[in-house]
């Protein structure tokens, strides 16, 4: 009897153990899974975070160059140098006063063109030159001179100047230094001279003095300005900006038309121009679209015969986009508003009130942007 009650007793006692270290096995068992995920995740966003900052290191050079493209794109039609209207055909020639700005233009034409330039652009080129004859220098680079002028004032560039894949590339690059070196005024082979700019330079000389410095270029579209024609005196800090950071922008773009209007084209000069707004009060951007020089077109002073060298297939995207020229700061600014806000609401919030105070912000900005367009 009493060998019975010790059995029974000790099967009791084995089967509350044997559930007890079940129980037990299975809470290590649980609590070191979560542990492994937990430390798995760890693991893995730290794996994550040195593979960002990797990345940070290697292609903070592509990062500056789209950060300042980026910012020139978002900001441009919201504040940018002074734009000015002038009526080009009713200056006056006569000088008045100091030359500030040094008589003296610029053409460049690199490549097997340059042996046998197109008639076309031998037509442009004399035209300009008949017009301003009473100009103390007429300059026509080539590579040969090209290179020369670049190892005798600026050898520490003539190696990224070799390196450019394009000679577009060389000539953006170019003129940025000779303007600089010599001052006077840039003009692309394709621009055919209807008119003297003698009255456009005494405009520009009246409005600098001894210790100052003027820079012109013609409105772009959509934002910054064109490079093609350039009057500015020399030494101006800002071809000086330009200059500095080519290298940093001589970089690959994937893109053809990215590569070249961001590493030395439109986009190179327009970028500085918004990151160094303490020179904007030396800067002035020719307004109106009767001055503008895309494609084949006419200006009061210039006929474009629209060459368009560097254009590769990408840029038919960007000609096929139906803008109003006219209107385009404010159908670029409320562009950028729909962005901003579809990005506000999916990464913000998709509740129903979230959504409300966002559209009710976007519908007051498209309420001021429009009566800002109305009062200008």
């Amino acid at each position: 009897m009493d060998y019975d009650n010790e059995k029974s007793s000790f099967l009791t006692e084995n089967l509350s153990i044997k559930k007890y270290r079940n129980c037990f096995e299975k809470t290590i068992v649980t609590e070191l899974k979560r542990f492994k995920l937990h430390c798995g995740r760890t693991t893995l966003l730290r794996i994550l975070f040195c593979l960002f900052i990797l990345f940070m290191i290697l292609f903070r050079g592509y990062i500056l160059c789209l950060l300042g493209f980026l910012n020139c794109y978002i900001t441009w039609p919201f504040t940018a140098p002074l734009h000015v209207k002038i009526d080009l055909l009713n200056l006056s020639n006569e000088p008045k006063g100091h030359e500030y700005i040094p008589r003296r233009m610029h053409h460049i034409l690199l490549g097997p063109l340059s042996s046998h330039p197109p008639e076309s652009w031998l037509s442009a080129r004399n035209s300009c030159i008949a017009l301003h004859s009473n100009f103390e220098e007429h300059y026509y680079w080539t590579d040969k001179n090209g290179k020369e002028f670049l190892e005798k004032n600026y050898p520490w560039f003539v190696k990224s100047w070799l390196s450019y894949k394009t000679d577009i590339q060389k000539a953006d690059a170019l003129r940025y230094f000779v303007l600089h070196h010599y001052g006077g005024i840039f003009l692309d082979m394709d621009l055919y001279c209807l008119h003297k700019l003698d009255g456009l330079f005494n405009y520009l000389d009246n409005r600098v003095s001894l210790d100052e410095h003027i820079f012109l270029a013609v409105k772009a579209f959509p934002v910054g300005i064109s490079n093609g024609f350039m009057i500015t005196t020399r030494q101006h800090p800002l071809l000086k900006r330009v200059i500095d950071n080519l290298e940093l922008y001589n970089r690959n773009f994937l893109l053809p038309h990215a590569t070249i209007i961001i590493s030395t084209g439109p986009m190179c000069i327009s970028i500085q121009i918004q990151l160094n707004r303490s020179l904007w009060s030396s800067i002035l951007i020719l307004d109106g679209k009767e001055n503008m020089i895309g494609g084949k077109t006419n200006t009061p002073v210039f006929k474009h015969l629209g060459s368009g060298s560097w254009h590769k297939a990408d840029d038919m995207f960007f000609k096929n986009i139906p803008m109003d020229i006219q209107h385009q700061t404010q159908t670029f600014s409320i562009s950028i508003i729909v962005f901003i806000t579809f990005i506000c609401v999916f990464f913000i919030g998709r509740n129903r009130n979230s959504i409300k105070v966002i559209f009710k912000i976007q519908l007051q900005l498209i309420r001021y942007l429009s009566l800002f367009k109305k009062i200008s």
